[in-house]
């Protein structure tokens, strides 16, 4: 089953106590590779304000170069109790084509882009016209039911962009997660 998540937030809290009060009946596993009824497990994407910090962009200002992090936390289901789930996933970044720019509060525009790597070199986008994502997977059993993985993201405004009075600049990259789950 693959999942589509737009920067969504959710809080799954174990209730580990009413387990002791209530016997189950065994259940019946689904065959391998499916998840029953329901979707096995939910994930979501935990991102961060990027901030390049402060600086005066001027015609022969050097680039501004900045770093975070964005992480995935994926929480096995309920119903999936003695079993195992994989997920696969692809954090992306829209544009697919490294085209960001800031604006300001006089919507003058500065150039910015994202890359995956500190060197700068691959820019941050869906894996598709010379981008790169971030793919990942996590594995959830009754040890671990819950899973993040976190990864740096880099950023570079770039220099010499000479019609940048001080000030606020904001700008914004849509991060989209595409996940499959698989249950053993």
């Amino acid at each position: 089953m693959t999942r589509i998540l737009v920067a969504a937030c959710c809080v799954l809290v174990h209730l580990s106590a009413s387990a002791q009060f209530f016997q189950r009946p065994p259940r019946a596993k689904p065959p391998g590779g499916q998840c029953g009824n329901t979707q096995g497990a939910v994930c979501q994407i935990n991102s961060q304000v990027f901030d390049f910090g402060r600086g005066q962009m001027s015609g022969d200002a050097p680039p501004i170069n900045g770093h975070n992090t964005i992480s995935v936390t994926c929480t096995r289901g309920r119903d999936q109790e003695d079993r195992d789930v994989q997920v696969d996933f692809y954090l992306n970044a829209l544009p697919v084509e490294p085209a960001r720019y800031m604006r300001d509060s006089q919507l003058l525009y500065l150039r910015y882009f994202m890359y995956v790597d500190p060197a700068r070199t691959r820019y941050w986008g869906d894996g598709s016209a010379g981008t790169s994502n971030f793919p990942g997977t996590i594995f959830l059993d009754n040890r671990n039911t819950v899973g993040t993985l976190v990864f740096p993201i880099y950023g570079r405004v770039e220099g010499g962009q000479s019609q940048s009075p001080p000030g606020q600049w904001l700008g914004a990259v849509v991060t989209r997660l595409e996940y499959q789950v698989t249950c053993r």
